[in-house]
């Protein structure tokens, strides 16, 4: 027994401690933690629900467009979960450990995924493991964001940690690793598409060798079932709606205007449809620095979102839009699809964004807090765009070289003696890699922070699997000089 709560008192502080590597670096190199344009509307309702008193940013935006009616619902463009886990961190002081619990988080995944696999690093190598990840891949950058982008990777890990450690897994773990992911699906809308590949294709594989379907449909299906559940009962009890999200048909429309096909429809359908958007179609193609084409349709300010609001009825249209878009032009919009994610899983980096002018709505946020906190924030390296950017990048680049070589080189070389498990695992992470790229790029506008957000899996798996073959080098006995030669030759 006290062997036994020692154990767990050292994982405990195992985890702790690593967590500390994964949220510091971004906070001491930045001075504050980082934040994107989006960090404000996820943390907003987090901060309103504990200072009900407080001018709520996301019904009063600092230059609001003249007599344009946004959605009233909290959460129409970001789902409700990660609002909740940033609520016990929207004190005056609370916004600084936001780094250290989603790193902690991401060391708890990490540490479930290798053993699952087949490897338990000792603590002191789980802890090198960790601190490589600190110091040469985009992870501890995700982490120190205030945003739930570092949840993809660790979405993906812990897929296959469910489904990997399924037969040894007591039902009380079971439960736990179903809630975990079920809350790593819900995060953002794209992980809720990627856990549903993992499902086809894992389930595929299981039904040909027939084993590991339970593990699959219970393991991963339920999670996914209980992810689009909470989604759609938070939008039917703000909307009305019994929906995953509001705007993903103004998304979506985004990306097929984006991509054209959406246009082509347009301009064939207009003269017999009274669609809003038939007013505004010579400039449904247009852009502007930093504004690619379906960008420029959501967020400038000259941009047809903007000029209709999310009104029922430029939502109505916008769903019809897309469903008859895709009926009358379905190869050409799966051919966009393909393309976009093939060009989405050869790019990936940090956000430029970090280092353009911080957003009038982020500092307006940022200055509810304390102002000891809104003057650390405007001394950041991030507010005086200062950051590193090109440095980090030309670090990830050098670092995701190494460790693809690596894989290559174990992989002809030691395939077979890395373990099933442990192959399984490297798998689930290359279909992941592969499904996050597609529905990020197929989806969505190509930007390199979202394939960024998983490309840590890489230097991850090589470590796993430079771990397990020296184990098994440790593991074998001595060979003669003979019995070398001939294992060599």
């Amino acid at each position: 027994m006290a062997h036994g709560r020692e154990r767990v008192l050292t994982e405990i502080v195992l985890i702790a401690a690593c967590g500390l590597l994964l949220g510091l670096p971004a906070l001491l190199l930045n001075g504050f933690p980082l934040l994107f344009d989006d960090s404000p509307g996820y943390f907003e309702p987090a901060f309103h629900l504990l200072h009900p008193h407080a001018s709520p940013a996301w019904l009063s935006p600092p230059e609001p467009a003249a007599g344009v009616p946004f959605s009233d619902n909290v959460f129409f463009l970001r789902p409700f979960p990660y609002a909740v886990f940033l609520l016990p961190f929207a004190g005056d002081w609370g916004i600084w450990l936001i780094p250290v619990a989603q790193g902690t988080l991401a060391a708890l995944v990490i540490r479930r995924a290798l053993e699952a696999a087949g490897l338990a690093p000792r603590p002191l190598a789980f802890a090198g493991v960790i601190l490589a990840l600190a110091l040469l891949t985009s992870l501890p950058v995700h982490a120190g964001h205030v945003m739930p982008d570092v949840f993809t990777g660790l979405l993906i890990l812990a897929a296959g940690a469910t489904v990997l450690g399924w037969a040894e897994r007591g039902w009380p773990g079971r439960l736990w690793d179903g809630a975990l992911l079920a809350f790593l699906t819900a995060v953002h809308l794209s992980h809720v598409a990627i856990l549903a590949g993992l499902i086809v294709v894992l389930g595929g594989v299981a039904l040909v060798r027939r084993r590991g379907v339970a593990a699959v449909a219970l393991g991963l299906g339920a999670p996914l079932a209980l992810a689009v559940a909470a989604l759609m009962t938070a939008n039917l009890v703000l909307a009305g709606r019994a929906v995953l999200s509001e705007s993903s048909p103004v998304f979506l429309l985004a990306r097929l205007i984006g991509d054209g096909p959406a246009r082509d429809y347009l301009a064939e359908a207009c003269p017999e449809r009274g669609y809003l958007l038939c007013g505004r179609l010579d400039d449904l193609g247009r852009a502007a620095p930093g504004y690619p084409v379906s960008d420029y349709f959501l967020w400038h300010r000259q941009g047809a979102r903007h000029a209709f609001g999310d009104t029922p009825r430029f939502l109505a249209e916008a769903s019809e839009i897309v469903r008859e878009t895709v009926r009358t032009r379905p190869l050409d919009v799966l051919g966009h699809v393909v393309a976009n994610g093939a060009r989405q899983l050869a790019r990936a980096g940090l956000d430029p964004t970090l280092n353009a002018p911080v957003k009038p709505w982020t500092r307006q946020f940022v200055s509810r807090f304390g102002a000891p906190v809104y003057q650390a924030f405007l001394g950041s390296r991030q507010f005086r765009q200062a950051l590193p950017l090109d440095a980090l990048n030309a670090v990830q680049a050098a670092v995701l070289g190494v460790a693809g070589a690596a894989l290559v080189g174990l992989g002809l070389a030691r395939g077979r003696r890395l373990g099933g498990r442990l192959r399984g695992l490297f798998g689930v992470v290359l279909l992941g890699l592969v499904l996050n790229a597609g529905v990020a790029g197929g989806l969505s506008a190509v930007h390199d922070r979202y394939q960024n957000r998983v490309v840590w899996l890489l230097p991850l798996a090589a470590m796993a699997a430079g771990i397990a073959i020296a184990r098994r080098l440790d593991a074998a006995p001595a060979l003669t000089p003979a019995a070398r030669c001939a294992e060599s030759g």
